[in-house]
């Protein structure tokens, strides 16, 4: 617990109070590190959460909480990576999803349907087992 403890006192210092230092030495807007800061935050709130939901008995919905928390992870990770990738945000069409315009790929719409798609696939094989959540 010390060491959670210890993680989730640095990580929301850095998460919320260093866009402006940060922003100085990249030369991205307060705004863009902000917003980066807050994808990688929620990667470590995740993190941290993981090691509890670890330490559960195993049920679907321990297996849905996991679920949950890798989707958060995944999603979590692709907003700063993706944000570093544009130089120009205004280059960006409005309503646009970060990882779709640096790829030119549907990300956004593939990464959804595959998570779906693991939801449905835990539920269906608990069903089908007949285990008790």
């Amino acid at each position: 617990m010390k060491a959670v403890a210890l993680v989730l006192l640095f990580g929301v210092f850095i998460a919320h109070d260093t866009a402006n230092w940060i922003s100085e030495a990249t030369g991205y807007s307060p705004a863009a590190v902000f917003y980066m800061e807050q994808g990688a935050w929620t990667v470590v709130l995740s993190a941290c959460l993981l090691v509890f939901v670890l330490t559960q008995k195993a049920s679907l919905w321990r297996t849905l909480a996991l679920a949950a928390i890798g989707i958060s992870i995944v999603e979590g990770s692709m907003i700063p990576v993706c944000r570093l990738a544009v130089s120009d945000i205004s280059l960006v069409p409005r309503g646009t999803n970060l990882c779709d315009y640096v790829t030119g790929l549907p990300v956004s719409a593939t990464l959804l349907t595959v998570e779906i798609m693991i939801v449905c696939w835990i539920i269906g094989t608990f069903y089908r087992n007949g285990s008790e959540g």
